[in-house]
């Protein structure tokens, strides 16, 4: 008699299985959340084409991407809403990246302006949509008795536009119409370039690294 009260089945209200019970409820939505976590994804915008400064964003422009991007979500524009017109970037987005918040902007905001520059003479094949290029102008020499100037480097890693290849002034095939985004800190320089009848080149640049992965 003493060993049948000495072993009883344990109640529910022990406190002991009640704290079990809870851990393992826990553990169960805690897996779950996980789990449903790691499956959700965002849609946000990404790049159709390469993107520079100055172009207005047109729906063309972007695709949708579905992606599981965390707590991330929110440094990335939603693809759940419109851009407001007149949108632009304020630095070169590749084709197919992602277009983080801070990127976009109103063209009004960009510090400088796209301008197009007529190059003679053939361009490097690297030279394209969303490369960088410095540019380089020398003085046009008009006679026998001009100083032969060295040529001057008066951009530094501009975002290419567009491009047009082939436009030369006598059907030859050679020479190129570039349009490059030009900072309010140049801008002065390169018109000066272009009014005073300057030759001016472009030298392909390297890409400028990227911060964190972020656009």
């Amino acid at each position: 008699m003493e060993l049948s009260k000495r072993i009883r089945r344990p109640k529910w209200t022990d406190a002991r299985l009640l704290v079990g019970a809870m851990l393992v409820v826990v553990a169960v939505i805690a897996t779950y959340l996980l789990i449903t976590t790691a499956n959700s994804t965002t849609r946000v915008w990404a790049s159709a084409r390469p993107l520079v400064p100055g172009d207005v964003l047109e729906p063309t422009d972007l695709t949708v991407a579905e992606v599981n991007l965390a707590d991330l979500g929110s440094k990335y524009l939603s693809a759940d809403v419109e851009l407001p017109e007149g949108s632009s970037v304020r630095s070169v987005v590749a084709a197919g990246e992602l277009l983080a918040a801070s990127t976009v902007a109103p063209l009004s905001e960009l510090e400088g302006r796209v301008v197009a520059i007529d190059v003679a003479g053939s361009v490097p094949s690297v030279v394209d949509s969303g490369s960088l290029v410095d540019v380089w102008a020398q003085p046009e020499q008009t006679g026998l008795d001009d100083d032969a100037s060295s040529p001057q480097q008066i951009v530094d890693s501009a975002p290419v536009a567009h491009i047009t290849r082939d436009v030369g002034s006598f059907g030859t095939g050679d020479g190129a119409r570039i349009e490059v985004f030009v900072g309010t800190a140049d801008l002065s320089d390169v018109l000066a370039a272009l009014d005073g009848h300057s030759v001016l080149s472009v030298v392909g640049a390297p890409p400028a690294a990227s911060a964190g992965g972020e656009q």
